[in-house]
């Protein structure tokens, strides 16, 4: 598990929600929902696995994840993510299968149905909506039937049926001046959430059976009573208008805006984008040049803006030509809240994880310096020398600064008065030559200096420094037979590195990053020098040719010995292949 990960899952809210689980590449390769996003997230961290869960795991870099008002709209959440990212170790939900809505029809006589799609040219009229648990939305439709007396047949039949006999139709079949307008109201009343009435009445008649030790049927109007609850708890993860929106989330501080954008489409979340940017006008305008910005590159625009925060809608509308929506209440509100409250989680997490980081990195070097008996080391500079049997020797130098690395204060260097392989005096030359500039341009002295290596490069960088009078702490990083960190090496004593602590991570990253330097240099100062001399002149060798070389053969030696199947693998000849030979042996005989 890397930091960024270890920090990202302290900072999981207690909340219901969706994670998206995302590889080294930033793909999407699982899609969940969680009753509470701390406790299931982390569990894929802890504890033992089926195979799935473990390879799963093994792929996971990172995550992000969205909060929502209920589990009830983390499971309606979850399946749009699946079907927008197609997540690759989601198995679930792919296919053309959907939850349910409840409909009821703008039809003359409408009807009350489960359907499994919105569609507005087929099946139009009030949608509610997406509902998880199937058989719940099934016989609250049942419930709404039996109470209200829809029509129940597709086409309207010749003669009344059963359902107009047990008063369960108004029969508009024989009766056309029916009038549904007020069950209709009714009914989009009891879908919307206002179900007081009849909770109320089959209350009532629950205890009524279970007074009359009828309890089958008393558990059969409890179980009713719940499966309308369930059905009606509000959600706002889907909506009626199929119109595409995109709802603009923010949380401002005092110099920090974070964004977190929820994309509908057909009237569901389908995704999610957030960011954060420090600014310096004020939020308003802002926030106004972020949204104009957003949308520039040809960016798809959605029919519908929405966002809470004040904005200038007239210029926005102008420039993206699009509706602004700033919304008072209703279903807009709450996703627009919704976005809000994730723009101020994502803030806080970054707040956090950057805190947490900058501390443990302070902790980390305030340790080292503990160990090595000297003040705490926030400026560290490390060498490594990198040669081939003598050929183009070079050094390299990186910094770290607070436990972290600075790249813009890295240096490269050419070996100019060593001949050969010669680790002592190559490393003598570069401290002297990087240390005695530092005071002359009267530049601040590092508080630690770390060889890459063991007493050999310290007793040289320590020879140096006391020509030049700079008093700055020495140590090294000696490695064990597998070229890995083991132990440090300062004032003669070697101090034995426990691979279990975050003082060790330090020094590995820090002889790895050093070595990892010197190596691209002398890579590319080797691929020249092969360039510029051995093979220049060859009739027949261009630069494509040359660099097929460089790749397959890692010396002259290489390329004077190299068979004729070697050769052949890359593209050269048994002619050509002589002809090169011919010329480097010449060239050694020369030298």
């Amino acid at each position: 598990m890397n930091d960024t990960l270890r920090e990202h899952l302290k900072q999981l809210p207690d909340k219901p929600g969706c994670y998206l689980m995302k590889d080294k590449t930033g793909r999407i390769i699982y899609v969940g929902k969680a009753k509470v996003l701390k406790n299931r997230v982390k569990s894929y961290f802890t504890g033992a696995h089926n195979l799935k869960t473990t390879k799963l795991v093994s792929e996971i870099d990172d995550f992000e994840y969205i909060i929502t008002k209920s589990e009830i709209e983390s499971l309606v959440l979850e399946i749009n993510l699946i079907k927008q990212h197609d997540p690759k170790y989601n198995i679930m939900l792919t296919d053309d299968k959907t939850y349910p809505y409840i409909l009821l029809t703008n039809e003359t006589y409408p009807r009350l149905i489960v359907v499994r799609t919105k569609t507005k040219t087929k099946k139009s009229g009030h949608y509610f909506g997406p509902y998880p648990n199937v058989n719940a939305a099934r016989r609250t439709c049942e419930l709404l039937n039996k109470i209200y007396p829809f029509r129940k047949c597709q086409a309207l039949p010749k003669k009344e049926c059963l359902y107009y006999h047990i008063h369960q139709c108004n029969g508009p079949c024989i009766n056309k001046d029916v009038d549904y307008s007020q069950h209709s109201k009714d009914v989009i009343s009891f879908l919307n959430g206002s179900t007081k009435n009849i909770i109320d009445d089959l209350k009532k008649e629950m205890l009524a059976a279970s007074d009359n030790c009828d309890f089958e049927r008393a558990g059969a109007y409890r179980d009713l009573i719940r499966d309308i609850e369930t059905t009606t708890n509000k959600q706002i993860i889907s909506t009626n208008d199929l119109k595409s929106k995109d709802v603009f989330g923010f949380f401002v501080s005092e110099d920090e805006i974070s964004v977190h954008v929820l994309y509908i489409r057909n009237g569901s979340i389908v995704e999610n984008y957030h960011t954060n940017f420090t600014y310096i006008l004020d939020s308003e305008t802002v926030i106004s040049d972020f949204i104009l910005n957003f949308y520039s590159d040809d960016k798809f625009k959605p029919s519908e803006i929405i966002t809470t925060f004040n904005v200038d809608v007239e210029l926005l509308e102008k420039q993206i030509g699009k509706t602004i929506t700033i919304p008072q209440k209703g279903v807009k509100l709450s996703l627009a809240n919704m976005a809000n409250e994730n723009a101020k989680k994502d803030y806080i997490d970054m707040k956090n994880i950057y805190k947490s980081k900058i501390l443990k990195k302070m902790d980390t070097i305030e340790e080292l310096g503990n160990l090595l008996g000297i003040p705490t080391p926030y400026h560290i500079e490390a060498f490594d020398n990198s040669n081939l049997f003598g050929e183009y020797p070079v050094s390299a130098m990186v910094v770290y600064k607070n436990g972290k690395p600075s790249k813009k204060d890295y240096r490269k260097y050419h070996i100019k008065t060593v001949k050969g392989a010669n680790d002592y005096e190559s490393m003598k030359e570069v401290i002297y030559r990087r240390y005695l500039r530092l005071q002359m341009e009267n530049s601040p002295l590092p508080d630690l200096i770390v060889m890459d290596g063991g007493e050999i490069q310290v007793n040289a960088a320590l020879e140096i420094l006391q020509v030049l009078n700079v008093n700055v702490p020495v140590m090294g990083i000696m490695k064990d037979e597998h070229h890995k960190a083991k132990s440090i090496i300062y004032n003669n004593k070697e101090i034995l590195l426990d691979k279990n602590t975050d003082l060790y991570l330090l020094l590995v990253n820090i002889s790895q990053t050093v070595h990892d330097f010197a190596i691209s240099f002398f890579r590319s100062q080797k691929a020249k020098g092969f360039f510029s001399s051995r093979l220049d002149g060859i009739k027949g060798v261009g630069p494509k040719k040359k660099e097929a070389i460089l790749k397959r053969f890692i010396n002259v030696e290489g390329m004077i010995n190299g068979t004729i199947e070697e050769y052949k693998s890359i593209g050269i000849n048994e002619e050509l292949r002589s002809n090169i030979i011919a010329h480097l042996s010449k060239k050694d005989e020369e030298e």
